[in-house]
């Protein structure tokens, strides 16, 4: 059975990732400005949202378990 202090430093190593990801993300959704037409830059941006949306559950997701394993 892996150890509760095991456990918490992989959720954190994922939380690591889940935040590198935004940032790529946000990366992106900023580079969606410069394209030529309003349809593509909203239509980029309009997905990095939801892409946004779907870290913020699976974070809070994680310190649900986090809190769980206290």
């Amino acid at each position: 059975m892996t150890s509760p202090s095991l456990v918490s430093r992989k959720i954190s190593d994922v939380e690591d990732i889940l935040s590198s990801v935004r940032f790529l993300n946000e990366a992106v959704f900023l580079a969606a400005s410069g394209l030529g037409t309003t349809e593509h830059m909203n239509a980029i941006q309009a997905v990095c949202d939801e892409i946004e949306n779907k870290l913020l559950i699976v974070s809070d997701r994680l310190e649900e378990v986090r809190e769980e394993l206290k």
